[in-house]
């Protein structure tokens, strides 16, 4: 009967031992899951990203608020004053202000 005991026990044990042990491992996947999908999420914004130094006035118009005006003028600002280095420097364009810069910074590249 003691020997009974022990063995039930014990399997009990070992049975939340690896119950344990495995949901440890799913809630690691499920981070790993999470992580890599974010990556994958970045990534792709960055693919689609625009390049403020490289787009064509139409090209830039596909960010949130830029309409024609605001695409030439960072156009032409972009052609007198050479290469934007920073979010920063694209409120410097008359007409973008620093809510427009914000709306669409991850939609830019330099």
């Amino acid at each position: 009967m003691k020997l009974s005991s022990t063995l039930t026990a014990l399997l009990m044990c070992l049975g939340c031992f690896f119950s344990t042990t495995s949901l440890a491992a799913d809630q690691v996947k499920t981070k790993v899951v999470a992580e890599t999908s974010k990556k994958s999420t970045q990534a792709v914004e960055k693919h689609n990203a625009i390049n403020v130094n490289n787009a064509s006035a139409k090209e830039l118009q596909s960010l949130k608020g830029i309409g024609e005006a605001k695409a030439q003028a960072i156009v032409e600002y972009r052609e007198k004053n050479g290469k934007f280095k920073s979010l920063q420097q694209l409120t410097m364009v008359k007409g973008v202000g620093e809510k427009l810069v914000s709306q669409n910074a991850k939609q830019i590249s330099f």
